[in-house]
């Protein structure tokens, strides 16, 4: 499809990009100011890629909708380990390269035993055209049990913000076809329903299936 494809020019100004890090760095840095951060040598496994925090942290309650109609709020992260990935469906590349990705991840661990304990929903940040259908349509055609959640974009921002997930909208012109900068991190949330990790861009399946499992062990051991 053709809103998949990699970008040939870059749509949004040098200046631009480095605002949407900034601040999503501010976020992320400030958030993390009152955990500590584990060493990987904590872990059972060792060396981890991802960002670990060795206090969990409780995440600030939200409302929003899965692309089914469901309701999805803070009890919907809790009984298995989420894989929560911010974007949208109009993304030509950074956003179907990850949900590509998490669905190699989802197909290792199944093949170890462990695809049970691991679900990924995707969180739209462009709500205005993400409708239910549209994110239906998208996420499964990675996976089956991927989840596409939606809402209202101030409802949206809530849960964006505590995870540390900036984005700016680029429609100055009125331009149906806009594009959305975004955070690219993937979040883990532990079966408590508490933000655990971050695993930073660039996403490789075997680097966060292995740090998974080193996780979710550690977590069954402790």
């Amino acid at each position: 499809m053709t809103e998949f494809r990699a970008m040939k020019n870059l749509r949004t100004p040098v200046f631009m990009l480095i605002a949407i890090l900034a601040a999503g760095a501010a976020l992320v840095g400030g958030m993390y100011a009152a955990n500590t951060l584990v060493s990987p040598a904590t872990l059972d496994d060792g060396d981890l890629s991802a960002t670990y925090l060795e206090n969990s942290r409780e995440i600030t309650d939200f409302q929003l909708v899965d692309h089914s109609g469901e309701p999805f709020d803070n009890t919907s992260l809790q009984g298995q380990w989420t894989l929560m990935f911010f974007g949208f469906t109009h993304c030509p590349d950074i956003c179907p390269m990850t949900l590509a990705e998490l669905s190699r991840v989802h197909t290792m661990l199944e093949d170890e035993g462990m695809g049970e304990n691991v679900r990924t929903v995707f969180v739209t940040v462009d709500p205005q055209r993400d409708t239910q259908e549209r994110l239906e349509a998208y996420v499964t055609n990675f996976r089956d049990d991927f989840r596409g959640i939606t809402g209202d974009l101030d409802d949206i921002d809530v849960l964006a913000r505590d995870m540390g997930i900036a984005h700016i909208r680029h429609d100055d012109n009125g331009d149906a076809n806009y594009m959305v900068d975004h955070g690219a991190s993937v979040l883990l949330v532990n079966p408590e329903g508490r933000f655990q990790a971050m695993f930073g861009s660039p996403h490789r399946a075997p680097e966060i299936a292995e740090d998974l499992r080193a996780i979710i062990e550690f977590h069954g051991s402790s």
